[in-house]
């Protein structure tokens, strides 16, 4: 069977084969619980008109074959071998008519305002003047439906969507770069909630150049930073995604600081510190 014809075996069959089955099929998309983690919500996404996955506990996704890598830990020449020993339909974009109300609209931001979201950021305890700062309120829709939520801004133009119900995003996905007096350290933090925790801890903005991850995904794209940075500060979740790479940034980098178990050793990040 040729290259292209393997990398077509539908995911959502391939999954259902090794024992995962969808928590549910909506709007062009299949929910399972991660295949790879052990989890309570439904969290991994396989889009079944573009035949890929996602990952968003992990930030982690691709085609079937990244899959078969992940899930079994082969090469990709082994994982087109375990592919090809099986059977699995061949994938058709057709296979579930387009939908386009499930995307992300922006339809209006604003200078955060919104009593239920002001409340919010009180209840995480940053400090409200803190949070207008750095973020925005934002008007979107989605399924034909209008929501509100806290909006933190990336470097692409896309938004981290928050609010006391659920957490999104819309596209772009990428991070976010907060310049500081002295750009010559760098300080790392997975996600914005941790960042507006940390300014809120010490009563100021960090006086470094400051990077959000949004989704631990996008550390290999701040690589060069990294390794112009004269010291390096971690500030990731204390989870396992976060040690993990935590860890591989340590022992790659002499000049990265660990300041998770500095700060909040006992907790899994900085916001949940900050509240207790």
């Amino acid at each position: 069977m040729e290259t292209s014809e393997l990398k077509s075996s539908h995911i959502l069959d391939y999954l259902q084969a090794n024992g995962h089955n969808p928590v549910k099929i909506k709007y062009g998309s299949a929910w399972f619980k991660s295949p790879s983690r052990s989890e309570t919500n439904p969290s991994f996404k396989v889009d079944l008109n573009k035949n890929l996955w996602y990952d968003f506990g992990t930030g982690e996704g691709g085609n079937i074959i990244d899959l078969i890598v992940k899930l079994t830990n082969s090469s990709v020449s082994e994982a087109f071998t375990q592919l090809g020993s099986n059977t699995y339909s061949s994938w058709d974009n057709r296979f579930v008519p387009p939908d386009d109300s499930g995307k992300i609209r922006i339809d209006k931001i604003q200078p955060l305002q919104n009593p239920s979201l002001v409340s919010y950021v009180r209840a995480r305890r940053i400090h409200v003047a803190c949070a207008r700062r750095f973020c925005s309120e934002a008007f979107y829709s989605v399924h034909r439906k209008q929501y509100y939520a806290l909006a933190f801004a990336n470097d692409k133009g896309g938004y981290e969507l928050r609010n006391p119900y659920f957490k999104t995003g819309s596209s772009p996905k990428y991070f976010t770069t907060i310049h500081g007096e002295d750009d010559s350290k760098l300080n790392v933090f997975e996600g914005f909630m941790d960042f507006l925790s940390c300014c809120t801890y010490y009563w100021k903005v960090p006086k470094h150049r400051t990077i959000i991850l949004n989704s631990l995904s996008f550390l290999p794209r701040i690589e060069p930073w990294i390794v112009d940075a004269e010291k390096v500060y971690l500030y990731l979740d204390n989870d396992k995604a976060g040690r993990n790479a935590t860890k591989n940034l340590i022992d790659s980098f002499d000049h990265a600081t660990d300041m998770a178990t500095v700060i909040y050793p006992h907790h899994k990040d900085f916001n949940e510190f900050l509240i207790r």
